[in-house]
């Protein structure tokens, strides 16, 4: 069985759904302390039981990499919010979303586990995200 938990940027051009093996109380909440994602407040959530989709409307998704450059993150070019971030490798993708960035309901209230990956070799990083994300696709709509 699963479920699906549904959000958007804040002005609609992304869409997200993630297609999760769990309810979303038994999802682990994240807060990485990097500063990037603290200065978003970004609050991720992925299941690697799941899927998800990310629908961008043409032009509207624009992508940012820092430090390691081991994964992308993804922002609205529209209105600036920060929608989650993934990695792309051997042609598949693995997704953690902001559940806060794409207001999905489901998530609202909850308190994220701070979590500090700072000492991680660029190759753990990786196998971790491998491990731990969500496989995803993204789509764009015309």
């Amino acid at each position: 069985m699963t479920t699906t938990f549904r959000g958007t940027c804040h002005c609609g051009a992304i869409r997200a759904a993630l297609e999760a093996s769990k309810p979303a109380a038994e999802l682990q909440v994240r807060a990485c302390q990097c500063s990037f994602c603290t200065r978003h407040g970004a609050m991720t959530v992925s299941d690697p039981a799941g899927r998800a989709l990310i629908e961008s409307d043409r032009g509207a998704l624009t992508t940012y990499r820092f430090a390691t450059r081991t994964a992308t993150s993804l922002l609205c070019a529209k209105c600036g919010m920060y929608v989650g971030v993934v990695l792309e490798e051997g042609g598949r993708t693995w997704s953690a979303l902001n559940v806060r960035g794409l207001a999905i309901p489901q998530f609202a209230g909850r308190i994220a586990e701070p979590v500090v990956y700072e000492d991680e070799t660029a190759s753990a990083r990786i196998a971790r995200r491998k491990a731990k994300w969500t496989p995803t696709q993204i789509s764009y709509a015309d």
